[in-house]
């Protein structure tokens, strides 16, 4: 009987001590997060400098601000167009502090290159490329590294790793953002991840880091959700084109850039496999080719030239009757809404990019009806293009 009437007491003692250590546990949890809202805060009264710049390029007769330290940015293009070639530029840059009259950097430390998509093999061809490039044959402000081998959560670690433990970071490059997470081109968290460590590790460690990322296969858009948050987030995006008159020669452009646009230039690959800058090639094809001549066919409507509120119209007149399509539907109910709405004509592969494009931007969404893939809006109140 006395067990009985003790017992109380203990449940109430227990209750208790739950009770204030969950009181306990809220107050640090404010006072943390308190803390990082005053972190976050911006003081009005400091006077903060510009980010330093990290490279520039050479446009007309004086030198532009290409890159700068707390940035990433991408370099862009179809497949074999010669990007791995410019990081190679990019990187002698760094090492030597100019290249070819081309790029500069005013900038010093150590500079590193991830590859995560070629053999040690071709790393080891790259690397060595890039050091004759920089005119040192093993300089001491250069390391390579190449992660195919590992899983991407490993890549990921690695490069956290060595960036937290190298001293003095100047400049870094990765070959193959896609390759840091399992799926980033269809999983919108995943692409979220790789880009948040990019603007934390440029932030953290004041450097600049340019990283590849290939085009689509059917339009010359940055890769999936991947591409479509490293646009918003990039510092500049940079594309390489292969010349379609000479194989040898390719052409580097400024897609878009918070600095200044450079002017376009070419590269040649020399008999030992080196690029070399054209300074003046593009220069003479655009006089000598102007555009009215260039192309003389009309240009056929891509998605990325349409007005916004043009998008929404499309998609609600393309969506007007059934809400739920099949990708054949779709794309033939975008064809038809595109010349009603542009008064333009589209080919079947021209509408199918829409498709993608509007997938891309999260516009359409795909979903499994009766083991059965639809598409349908994404979002349907809320059509919105930027």
């Amino acid at each position: 009987m006395r067990e009985n009437e003790i017992k109380p007491i203990f449940d109430f003692i227990a209750l208790k001590d739950i009770e204030n250590e969950a009181e306990k546990l809220i107050s640090e949890t404010s006072t943390e997060i308190e803390k990082l809202v005053q972190s976050c805060k911006v003081d009005l009264t400091k006077n903060l400098p510009p980010p330093p710049i990290a490279m520039q390029i050479k446009h007309f007769d004086r030198q532009i601000t290409l890159f700068t330290k707390g940035n990433f940015s991408i370099v862009t293009g179809k497949a074999k167009s010669r990007k791995s070639f410019l990081i190679s530029m990019l990187m002698a840059t760094a090492i030597k502090g100019s290249y070819q009259n081309q790029f500069f950097c005013p900038s010093t430390g150590m500079n590193i290159l991830f590859d995560t998509e070629q053999a040690e093999h071709k790393v080891l061809q790259v690397s060595q490329r890039i050091c004759r490039l920089a005119e040192s044959q093993q300089p001491e402000n250069f390391i390579p590294y190449h992660l195919r081998t590992l899983d991407p959560l490993q890549r990921l670690e690695v490069i956290e790793h060595v960036l937290s433990k190298t001293p003095n970071l100047n400049f870094v490059a990765i070959d193959g953002i896609v390759d840091l997470e399992i799926d980033p081109i269809l999983q919108a968290e995943q692409a979220q991840k790789i880009i948040s460590k990019l603007m934390k590790w440029t932030e953290i460690y004041n450097i600049h880091i340019v990283c590849v990322l290939h085009y689509n296969k059917s339009v010359s858009t940055l890769l999936g959700h991947l591409g479509s948050f490293a646009h918003r987030k990039a510092d500049c995006i940079i594309e390489v084109e292969k010349d379609s008159d000479s194989e040898n020669i390719s052409f580097v452009k400024a897609v878009d850039c918070r600095e200044m646009e450079f002017l376009p230039f070419a590269f040649s690959i020399d008999e030992i496999g080196l690029p070399n800058i054209e300074s003046e090639m593009i220069l003479t094809k655009s006089k000598a080719m102007p555009k009215a001549e260039k192309q003389p066919k009309k240009k056929v409507l891509t998605a990325n030239e349409v007005e916004p509120n043009f998008h929404t119209q499309i998609l609600n007149e393309a969506f007007r009757v059934n809400k739920e399509q099949t990708y054949s539907d779709l794309w033939k109910t975008l064809k038809l809404a595109v010349e009603s709405i542009c008064n333009e004509k589209l080919g079947d592969n021209k509408a199918k990019d829409f498709v993608t494009y509007y997938q891309q931007e999260q516009k359409i969404v795909k979903i499994k009806v009766k083991n059965k893939d639809l598409y349908t809006l994404n979002e349907p109140k809320e059509i919105e293009f930027n």
